[in-house]
């Protein structure tokens, strides 16, 4: 069970960054667990024929154009040392804080449907009815 995604000390405090880098790593975890898709095209068995014996797969078309469903971090390099280095050896945590100000500056959420905010004035209502019922009855008791 994965629960707290940006939690800290208990609970006690949540940390923006701590949530992006816990998002990432929870993406990892989950594409692991949900296992290898089989289907025709991601068999390939054209590609397999077209490559034939002791060919190589890296630089074919299917290839490029399928391994970015694979595993794509957001915040986590997969550069090497090198090109780690000549980008200016950016650490993890304050990329998580820049990307998560970046959010809190800049998100604009997509507005609810009608029928959603509906609902969900329905069932608010629905809750404080229940509230005001509970506290009818202490009252009267």
């Amino acid at each position: 069970m994965i629960y707290g995604v940006g939690m800290l000390d208990s609970a006690l405090v949540w940390d923006y960054a701590s949530a992006l880098l816990q998002d990432e790593f929870i993406d990892m975890v989950l594409k692991v667990v949900n296992g290898i898709h089989i289907s025709e095209a991601n068999i390939a068995y054209d590609v397999i024929k077209d490559v034939g014996p002791a060919g190589e797969f890296i630089t074919h078309d299917h290839t490029f154009k399928n391994y970015q469903g694979l595993s794509q971090t957001k915040l986590m390099s997969r550069s090497t040392r090198e090109e780690w280095n000549a980008a200016g050896s950016p650490e993890i945590v304050e990329l998580a804080y820049e990307k998560s100000l970046d959010i809190i500056n800049n998100y604009k959420p997509e507005p609810r449907s009608e029928d959603t905010q509906k609902e969900l004035d329905r069932i608010y209502k629905e809750f404080e009815d229940a509230v005001k019922e509970r506290k009818a009855r202490a009252a009267a008791a």
